[in-house]
């Protein structure tokens, strides 16, 4: 009779056991969307994003940009060379009326010239009264009256004078760098002098500091504004090894995600890995669900994650009825023991 009641008891406690892990194992994120259409709408997006961006990367446009878009103010230096005599060259500073002294013309107007500009107006000046085809070649020694402003992951971040021609890394020394929040893009706006518009340069910093493309070393001008975003964070949690807070590195994949989170755990559902998905301030989340063998396939390869996205792992019954040393003998004296898989997890 006593061995009857120990086993039943037993039963009963093991019963209880599974029901109670059942329910813990119940799934926390429930699907709002398939992955068919959620794969669809980013890709489109992705594919906007690149067609939207296609000018901005182009190495003509990052690569030769140069002083011909500036336009001279109080400060600058300027060299001018006429090629038909010495004596008329000279190297001259803007007034802070926005004017400059040259020899036989006195106070020439340059103010929000460009160098293209200034040039033919001096030959017009030479030409009208000292010489009969003047050639005259301007160039900026100094870029005063410009400045260049740097914001976001830069370790001083500010307004710095622009005093001569400088490209993106060269500025970014001029700040001390980027901080150690970076993420790998860099924004660079600029206002066109003549429409007003403003507009906008993606470079790849992954690509010009760690593969060193001096494609994307872009010519900063006077007047740019340089932002640097911080990385994106994604939150990888759940039945995963190392559950955490992970930076974005560019085009991270849910695959790369979890070998950074040391892989699925034991006790994980395989069929049940969520993705979800930040849709902004007042929206509701999406989630989709994954499986493992999706993801081995070939599919967590072409998610890309964003930031502020979450991976969550569902947790099996079964799974954790025999991970982490799962039974034991000893349960207060029944014979039945419970280890927590947490306190011991093990990767896939």
């Amino acid at each position: 009779m006593v061995n009857f009641n120990t086993t039943f008891l037993k039963s009963c406690l093991l019963l209880s056991l599974v029901l109670l892990l059942s329910a813990c194992a119940r799934e926390k994120f429930h699907e709002t969307t398939d992955l068919a259409d959620f794969q669809s709408k980013y890709e489109e997006k992705e594919r906007q994003y690149n067609r939207g961006q296609e000018h901005a990367f182009s190495p003509s446009i990052l690569s030769a940009q140069s002083t011909g878009d500036y336009r001279l103010g109080p400060g600058d230096l300027i060299s001018v060379k006429v090629y038909e005599t010495d004596e008329l060259n000279s190297e001259v500073r803007v007034s802070s009326r926005g004017n400059v002294s040259l020899p036989l013309l006195d106070t020439v107007d340059v103010f929000n010239l460009t160098v293209a500009e200034v040039e033919e107006k001096i030959e017009t000046l030479y030409k009208e009264k000292y010489l009969h085809d003047p050639h005259v070649i301007v160039y900026i020694k100094e870029h005063v009256s410009g400045q260049i402003t740097l914001v976001g992951s830069i370790v001083k971040p500010g307004t710095y004078d622009y005093v001569s021609e400088r490209r993106l890394l060269d500025v970014i020394a001029i700040a001390s760098g980027l901080s150690e929040t970076a993420g790998s893009i860099a924004y660079v706006t600029r206002k066109n002098p003549v429409s007003k518009e403003r507009t906008s340069y993606v470079v790849d910093l992954d690509k010009l500091l760690k593969q060193g493309d001096m494609n994307q070393n872009m010519v900063v001008l006077g007047g740019d504004v340089v932002f640097i975003p911080e990385a994106g964070q994604c939150f990888i949690d759940g039945a995963v090894r190392k559950p955490g807070t992970y930076s974005i590195e560019t085009k991270m994949t849910v695959t790369e995600a979890l070998s950074m989170a040391g892989g699925l755990a034991s006790y994980a559902d395989d069929d049940s890995i969520k993705l979800i998905r930040y849709m902004g301030s007042g929206k509701k989340r999406e989630i989709i669900t994954l499986s493992y063998s999706d993801l081995q396939g070939g599919v967590g390869d072409t998610l890309f994650l964003q930031d502020q996205d979450i991976i969550y792992a569902e947790s099996s019954s079964m799974g954790l009825l025999t991970s982490g040393g799962g039974l034991t003998i000893g349960f207060l004296g029944t014979g039945v023991s419970y280890k927590d898989p947490e306190a011991n997890v093990q990767s896939k």
